[in-house]
């Protein structure tokens, strides 16, 4: 009887030791470095479906369309100054996206089965949120615009400090989560930080060069202001960086966090772990089905219905009413170009009529417009892109320090461009870019950023997919359907 007994003890013990061994395999210890997905002791997979094309495409896309407005912006900005102001060109393209964004929106609904169900009016974010989201973006977009408006920020300045977007996403994560994030994304990040140092250390010492073209003056670098009025502004552009890169921090958490009151009680159920560089809810797979619910609605058929085209246009089509609400900032000479209603007008008319005059049509009254048509719809294009793609690959890679770092690594490309191209004053104000080779410092810093740069984001790529690996997302385990555009 005493063998018998003993004999089931031992059988007890080898499938207790079983279960703990087989537990292991999907379970380990907090101290694990890469602890990203974490929830207790156990990682669950990610609410999130994609191929590595898509997120190779997206991420490549972002990448160039944040070089092209990088490019574009300061062309742009000096013709428009021309006839109008930096105020007409923040609502004018603000209406112009809302339009065009609205068309991508329309034709998704009539030609892509993802888009069937989803209205404009279903709000993918609750719209107190949309409303803080949208008043952030808006108010970094008039703080940066205006702050590089007449080269208030140095012009060798500007391209440069747009850098420390990256620094700021780090900030924002250590100061709300201080352990959850794997050291190999810390290093990844610190990596892409020091290639862009490298990459605009010698733009930022050089006051005579700026975007490729040889200044003789130093004043032709700073403009008509004091050094007072420099320093303002300087500040104002840093905080306007600051809350572009709070902007999608906060994008981030409201994404992709599930409110824990949202999810019903149950013994099975672990604690959610909210996290800045990853804020996700990490649902209960049972045989590859989503079981947590949200108000009686899976978490991945909340996913299904998101679409950051959809997300973008509510954020632009809110930011445009604060954008009319602040006409006021324009007749403010201190900061718009007009003084009065009069001059408010005229600029916004004159600006209007030079974004749909090419050259070849331009008549006596209207010759001055420079390149406005060609540089405002480039940038439009380049704007629309970066907007949807920007959201779109947040949503995928789930990480504001992922999606700001690939942002910022666009900067060596711009040094590159500008050491083949430079951005040339006209006689009748306005600027172009034409083609002029040349080696220079700027070229070198970039060249030897660059690869620095590029390492970092291909270490960023392979911890990403790492991590959702060991969550379960493999091409033979998705828990849910992917995100539409």
């Amino acid at each position: 009887m005493e063998d018998d007994h003993a004999e089931l003890l031992q059988i007890t013990d080898d499938e207790s030791s079983d279960t703990e061994d087989q537990d292991h395999e999907h379970c380990s210890s907090t101290e694990t470095p890469e602890d990203d997905n974490y929830l207790g002791n156990c990682r669950y997979p990610i609410t999130t479906s994609y191929s590595k094309c898509e997120f190779i495409t997206t991420k490549i896309a972002l990448l160039f369309s944040s070089a092209s407005l990088m490019i574009l912006l300061p062309a742009y900005l000096d013709s428009m100054n021309v006839k109008s102001d930096a105020y007409t060109l923040i609502l004018l393209n603000s209406s112009f996206s809302i339009l065009f964004l609205d068309l991508i929106f329309l034709i998704g609904k009539f030609f892509f089965k993802s888009y069937k169900n989803l209205w404009i009016t279903n709000y993918p974010i609750k719209l107190s949120k949309l409303i803080v989201l949208s008043f952030l973006y808006t108010s970094s977009v008039f703080l940066i615009i205006y702050a590089v408006d007449r080269k208030r920020v140095m012009c060798h300045l500007q391209d440069p400090m747009k850098g420390t977007i990256l620094v700021f996403s780090l900030l924002y994560y250590f100061i709300f989560c201080r352990k959850f994030m794997g050291l190999q994304r810390i290093f990844s990040a610190t990596t892409i930080i020091v290639g862009l140092f490298i990459a605009v250390d010698y733009g930022l010492c050089d006051e005579f060069r700026c975007r490729g073209y040889e200044r003789v003056r130093v004043s032709d670098d700073t403009g008509n202001w004091p050094w007072k009025t420099h320093t303002t502004w300087i500040v104002v552009y840093v905080v306007g960086l600051a809350l572009f890169s709070g902007f999608y921090t906060l994008l981030e958490r409201y994404l992709l966090i599930t409110e824990t009151n949202d999810i019903p009680p149950s013994n099975n159920t672990p604690s959610l772990l909210t996290t800045i560089s990853r804020t996700v809810a990490f649902p209960i797979v049972d045989n590859g089905v989503n079981i947590f619910t949200n108000n009686g609605q899976s978490i991945n058929e909340r996913n299904s219905k998101i679409s950051a085209v959809h997300i973008s246009l509510l954020i632009h089509v809110l930011g445009w009413i604060m954008i009319v609400s602040m006409f006021w900032t324009d007749i403010i000479p201190s900061i718009g170009k007009g003084s009065s209603f009069t001059d408010f007008f005229n600029l916004s008319n004159r600006g209007v009529i030079c974004h749909f005059t090419p050259k070849l049509f331009q008549n006596q009254d209207f010759n001055d417009c420079g390149n406005i048509f060609p540089f405002s719809w480039l940038f439009l294009g380049s704007y629309i892109l970066f907007s949807i793609v920007s959201v779109k690959f947040l949503m995928i890679s789930q990480s504001a320090v992922y999606t700001i770092a690939v942002m910022s690594s666009s900067l060596p490309i711009v040094g590159i461009w500008w050491s083949l191209f430079k951005l040339v004053p006209l006689q009748n104000g306005g600027s172009s870019i034409i083609w002029s080779p040349s080696l220079s410092g700027e070229l070198i810093c970039s060249l030897l950023g660059l690869p620095i740069v590029l390492i970092g984001l291909f270490l960023f790529y392979k911890s990403h997919f790492r991590d959702n690996q060991w969550s379960g997302l493999t091409s033979n385990y998705r828990t849910s359907p992917p995100h539409t555009a």
